[in-house]
């Protein structure tokens, strides 16, 4: 009888140990109200509110974001350099979630952590978002994120038009690397109509793309900044590659 309740007692205390354990597996259900975004072996990705919670066993990390609702998530293992997204960049071992606005790419090995967030292009064609907020510039080929550039914008809020705009020129500066050169080494022009330009009404350079630009500067140090008078300054070493990369006609989006 003795031997039966020893039995019993190991077999009951097995269960209760197999039950906690899957109350602590990643492949446990997240609570009501959270959505999980994506699961394998490894990890379970889920979101509550305007946070992402990865988990990996009993390890969690979470990350606030600016949105609350995710669409899709794609393990990218061993992305070489040369590669999208973000050129230039190998990644090992990461995770690209797409929000409804933004998407977030978060580093999983060896730690886990957010390498960078962008708004989502909405467009597999080459286009640029611009954002005042941050002072930053989004380059997008084929819907994914090429790269990420400093800018200065306007030093007042509405001296950068926002909307949507498209490349209507693309010119070299001369004398580039004179001191007193303002734009630096390259000029593209931005076709805004009267409507959106703030700064004065029926200035006839501004739908050709001769009063509002992404351009250079010979102020480095104000990149990053609000410093300009409506253009889009970047470093003199990042207009000259951007300006290789994209056509005539390419949207930019400035918000």
């Amino acid at each position: 009888m003795r031997n039966i309740k020893l039995i019993l007692t190991f077999i009951l205390l097995n269960i209760v140990i197999f039950i906690s354990g899957c109350q602590n597996s990643p492949f446990k259900k997240p609570l009501q109200g959270n959505e999980i975004i994506y699961r394998d072996q490894q990890y379970t990705v889920y979101s509550e509110d305007n946070q992402i919670i990865v988990a990996k066993g009993l390890r969690k990390k979470v990350f606030t974001t600016a949105d609350t609702s995710f669409l899709n998530a794609d393990r990218i293992k061993n992305k070489p350099a040369e590669a999208l997204p973000l050129k230039g960049t190998y990644l090992k071992d990461t995770l690209l979630i797409r929000g409804k606005m933004n998407s977030y790419l978060l580093n999983l090995q060896p730690n886990t952590k957010l390498l960078v967030s962008y708004p989502n292009p909405y467009d597999k064609k080459k286009m640029i978002i611009i954002s005042k907020k941050n002072n930053l510039l989004y380059l997008y080929d084929q819907g994914y994120l090429v790269k990420i550039y400093p800018v200065a914008t306007g030093k007042e809020k509405l001296f950068t038009p926002e909307g949507s705009f498209k490349i209507a020129n693309k010119l070299p500066i001369k004398n580039a690397d004179d001191p007193e050169n303002l734009y630096g080494p390259r000029w593209m022009g931005l076709a805004v109509p009267d409507e959106k330009d703030k700064r004065a009404n029926n200035d006839k350079r501004a739908p050709v793309g001769h009063k509002y630009g992404i351009h250079g500067t010979n102020e480095p140090n104000s990149i990053g900044t609000h410093a300009s008078g409506g253009c889009i300054r970047l470093n003199n070493h990042d207009i000259l590659e951007l300006y290789d990369m994209v056509p005539i006609n390419t949207k930019v989006i400035i918000k």
